[in-house]
């Protein structure tokens, strides 16, 4: 599509030329700390202007995108980290109610009967489903000889994986996300509820009060169906199944980022779960190594939540040797290679899985240059 405003992409070349939503969120951490205040808010600008056009921040900023799905909801912290820049009363009105829509396409589109919320699929046509699944079998093993109607359901699972940014992972079983409520998801929602309720405060308190009710009802169910007594920590949920995930995966840390978890000791389970050498994995070890989200892949988004949420439950020694771990690590293999890289793992650039490692991800620079000013 055509954008208002010019972007900046993940990549220069590759798989990754055009605007995505998540991934924005961490280039903009570097373009800040670099005083590229304006290049970050036409990012912003620009994923506010899809937003208009499509009726959610797409996965990319085109039809095609949108027509498949968005990616997690990170558009009330983008907001948020410019508006600390500029202090842009006016911008700030004007993005709010972007977010607002944006809250509106995740409560409709994306409820559950148990009040949390998932990751879902745009997608409806049987078509566009077909070609999804054909896509996804070029990506990873599917099962043979299945039916058309097979096909569809299990494309649908995998473009909700996809919403979730991190496609394809093995945290689900089976790749049954549909049946999930997903806890990264729902405390994002969480911290869209917790901004929304503190900017309307002086300026409509019949909306601050309703996004305070919603925080408050979503926290008493995320305690309700999200924390997994045997493991210790916050989980994706199966409200089909009523089972709760024992798979330890980078996701487990959003409460300790978003600050409302209750036990504070508990993060170090989920760090000492993750950690390696050059940062975090993606997901404990299951045995299935088939997926670039999984075990032993090590990935920027993971790195930066983990860290502030050990800052924030006062783990500065842990905190510190992530920091340093995955600083090295890029640092080594930028040396080694000359550019940085999608993906890694503890030893180096991640090697091929569903498709070859990317270079030079705008993450990967993003969480670079915020973890070293640190």
């Amino acid at each position: 599509m055509n954008l208002p405003y010019p972007f900046v992409p993940p990549c220069i070349k590759g798989n990754f030329r055009t605007l995505y939503y998540w991934d924005t969120f961490f280039t903009n951490l570097g373009l800040i700390k670099d005083g590229y205040i304006d290049w970050a808010r036409e990012n912003v600008d620009d994923l506010l202007y899809a937003l208009d056009v499509f009726g959610c921040v797409p996965n990319y900023t085109s039809k095609d995108g949108a027509d498949y799905c968005s990616q997690p909801p990170l558009l009330g912290l983008m907001i948020q980290d410019i508006y600390r820049q500029t202090n842009d009363v006016t911008w700030l009105a004007k993005a709010v109610n972007g977010l607002e829509k944006e809250y509106c396409f995740w409560m409709q589109n994306r409820m559950t009967a148990i009040g949390l919320n998932q990751y879902g699929c745009n997608a409806h046509n049987e078509e566009r489903l077909m070609k999804y699944y054909d896509y996804i079998s070029t990506r990873v093993q599917l099962p043979g000889n299945s039916s058309d109607n097979e096909k569809i359901a299990i494309a649908r699972n995998f473009i909700a994986e996809a919403e979730s940014g991190e496609d394809y992972t093995p945290r689900y079983e089976s790749h049954n996300a549909l049946q999930y409520v997903q806890i990264d998801l729902n405390r994002h929602l969480y911290g869209v509820e917790e901004f929304l309720s503190k900017y309307f405060s002086a300026k409509d308190e019949k909306k601050s009060v309703f996004y305070r009710g919603q925080k408050e009802d979503r926290l008493k169910l995320i305690e309700k169906y999200c924390f997994n007594e045997k493991t210790g920590t916050y989980c994706d949920y199966n409200y089909v199944t009523d089972k709760k995930n024992e798979i330890v995966c980078a996701a487990c840390f959003l409460p300790y980022y978003y600050g409302f978890a209750k036990d504070n000791g508990r993060i170090l389970r989920i760090y000492d779960a993750l950690k390696t050498k050059s940062g975090i994995v993606s997901c404990q070890d299951t045995g299935n190594r088939n997926y670039q989200w999984g075990y032993p892949n090590i990935w920027a988004p993971h790195q930066y939540f983990a860290y502030v949420a050990l800052k924030n439950y006062g783990f500065m020694c842990e905190a510190e040797e992530l920091r340093t771990g995955y600083t090295k690590l890029l640092t080594t293999v930028f040396e080694q290679t000359g550019t940085l890289w999608e993906r890694y793992d503890e030893n180096g650039a991640a090697k091929a899985i569903e498709y070859p490692t990317q270079e030079l991800l705008g993450w990967t620079a993003g969480v670079y240059r915020f973890l070293s000013n640190e």
